[in-house]
């Protein structure tokens, strides 16, 4: 049986015994009643729900971090938001964590689930939801208490993945936070209890039988919780909150004595918590965005205009740029020091170094062309927007073993930041067709003259990044060697990096053939060239079967926008050969 089924399956055993306790409300209305004198009386002074964050959790990959990571990953995953908002109150992640855990009973009705009405069709269509588009857990229940999306679920689990509609993506999202939200209101994910001398390292939530502890922990981790969350209630009644802060000192003290060897030092947890409230990718994307769209701007109008007032506001803006450039820098070194590891080693970390990287080069080239600027921020702003949907994990994971190595920093490094200046030369291509489709017979002299400066920046930057990614695969067959006992084997990245580097070596060279020879064909070329990036990037690791890629036989769906994407640039290539016939034609008739 495919593990997708037996895990919906065995979901469904599991939710039975969990339902039979829960009295279902009814919702007839179409507005879900108001939720603040609810989320009041769960409401756990902030002060207090930090220290409960700084408690140390396994979770599902093992790794042990901060209960406010794993917090504020839950609401992000349900929700889609780090914090909880009714009418008139607040909570942050911290408080909605342990509220839950004190009085799951009242979060059953509280709606947290975000739907897509839309996506969801008729089957969405009469659940309540909030302003939010939020639906209570009980909202995916009917009378009888069968879960309402079982057979949806398990019919969309039939399809292959690249056969399923948005309707079927839809519903396996939704699944997917009903599930979660379900094991947090069954305490499942509170994995605070490690075992003393075990050598799986394995932590254990408040409800495992703890028979193979010995007799004092036992105790202990079967009675600390209920104790804490009885003095939490006792708390908000007196407002004395020294028996239940004396609770979680208890807990850290267990957990620091049984598993000193795999905490994290108080300075690393210090700087996840810091990492997680700063939350700064999200503002990264918006600060990137904004900028690049005025220095693009300001370069258009700086090829007509020459005016002092539009240099210093130039100058101004790259000075901004590159404060926003240092402030990602830092959030990166952060992530670094708070995972123990290099920050490019899964699909996120990927694309916000990607990002990194290009805003880099960007900088580089800035004194070059007052494009080479602009197009990066735009589109680093573009991938770390890409970065904060629900597609891409944001979690800090553990290294899988054939990662720890010092190759890690050197090949996947080199690799990664060859991509960057490669985007930045299809950036820059795009630009001059752009000009070129603008160009006219009263624009010619001056739009010429940039053309030809976007396109010297654009050879540039293609030279680095083929230089770049060459020495990357090259390091990458040293690396190999040490870990496979092969230099190359023909596997889809290695194949796919050697066409990147064979496709660029010939957009490069395309200049010694005369008729060959323009800004038009470079430009043009220079853009479609990027796709073998893409390719090597992305299309092997979720495509193709190999040592480097995450397939498991089944095709993913192509993202709509990569299709529009295509459309778009190939519209764009189209109008400007027209264009730069047109006006060779028209220069031809008038000599």
């Amino acid at each position: 049986m495919p593990l997708n089924k037996l895990k919906s399956k065995t979901l469904l055993l599991l939710l039975f015994g969990f339902l039979l306790s829960i009295p279902i409300q009814a919702q007839t209305s179409e507005v879900i009643q108001p939720i603040d004198s609810v989320l009041m009386s769960q409401r756990v002074g902030k002060s207090h729900a930090a220290l409960f964050g700084k408690l140390m959790v396994q979770d599902l990959d093992g790794r042990i971090k901060p209960l406010n990571t794993l917090a504020s990953e839950f609401l992000r995953k349900v929700s889609r938001r780090n914090y909880y908002k009714g009418d008139d109150i607040k909570l942050d992640a911290n408080q909605v964590f342990l509220a839950i855990h004190v009085d799951p009973g009242k979060w059953y009705s509280i709606p947290m689930i975000k739907i897509d009405k839309d996506k969801g069709g008729e089957v969405f269509k009469d659940i309540v939801t909030n302003r939010d588009h939020l639906v209570p857990f009980n909202g995916f229940l009917d009378e009888n208490r069968d879960y309402i999306l079982e057979n949806l679920v398990l019919k969309a689990n039939e399809k292959k993945p690249a056969e399923r509609s948005e309707f079927d993506k839809e519903i396996l999202k939704v699944d997917e936070r009903f599930n979660l939200l379900f094991n947090v209101l069954s305490g499942n994910y509170l994995k605070i209890f490690p075992k003393k001398d075990d050598p799986s390292k394995t932590w254990y939530n408040p409800n495992y039988s703890f028979e193979d502890f010995n007799e004092d922990d036992a105790r202990f981790a079967q009675g600390i919780i209920p104790l804490y969350f009885i003095n939490i209630q006792e708390a908000k009644e007196t407002g004395d909150w020294a028996e239940a802060e004396d609770k979680i000192a208890y807990i850290k003290k267990y957990q620091d004595v049984l598993a000193a060897d795999i905490i994290p030092s108080e300075k690393r947890v210090s700087a996840e918590l810091w990492y997680n409230e700063l939350n700064l990718n999200f503002w990264l994307f918006q600060a990137y965005f904004m900028l690049g769209l005025v220095l693009l701007l300001i370069a258009i109008l700086r090829i007509f205009i020459h005016k002092s007032g539009l240099n210093m506001l130039m100058n101004f803006l790259v000075v901004l740029s590159l404060i926003v450039f240092l402030i990602h820098s830092f959030n990166l070194i952060l992530r670094w020091y708070i995972a123990g590891h290099p920050p490019w080693s899964n699909g996120y970390e990927m694309i916000v170094f990607v990002a990194w990287s290009l805003q880099f080069f960007g900088l580089a080239f800035f004194r070059k062309s007052d494009f080479s600027l602009p197009l990066a921020s735009i589109f680093t702003g573009t991938l770390l927007f890409v970065s904060y949907l629900d597609w891409l994990s944001p979690e800090i994971t553990n290294l899988m073993p054939v990662l720890k190595s010092y190759w890690l920093k050197i090949h996947v490094a080199t690799i990664i930041s060859s991509y960057a200046p490669l985007a930045l030369s299809a950036l820059l291509g795009v630009m001059a067709q752009l000009l070129i489709i603008f160009r006219n017979t009263s624009n010619a002299k001056v739009l010429n003259n940039k053309i030809k400066e976007l396109g010297y920046i654009n050879e540039m930057s293609m030279t680095l990044g083929l230089f770049i990614l060459s020495i990357g695969t090259f390091l990458g067959g040293v690396w190999a060697n040490e870990s496979w006992g092969r230099y190359w084997a023909w596997d889809p990245k290695e194949t796919w990096a050697l066409i990147s580097i064979i496709v660029y070596a010939i957009v490069l060279h395309m200049r010694l053939i005369p008729k060959l020879n323009n800004d038009l064909v470079f430009s043009v070329a220079s853009t479609f060239a990027f796709f073998s990036i893409a390719m090597t990037s992305f299309g092997v690791n979720y495509y193709l079967t190999g040592l480097h890629s995450y397939a498991t036989g089944d095709p993913v769906p192509i993202p709509n926008f990569v299709y529009v994407t295509v459309l778009i640039l190939i519209i764009l290539s189209v109008v400007s050969i027209i264009k730069y016939r047109s006006l060779s034609k028209f220069k031809k008739d008038a000599s």
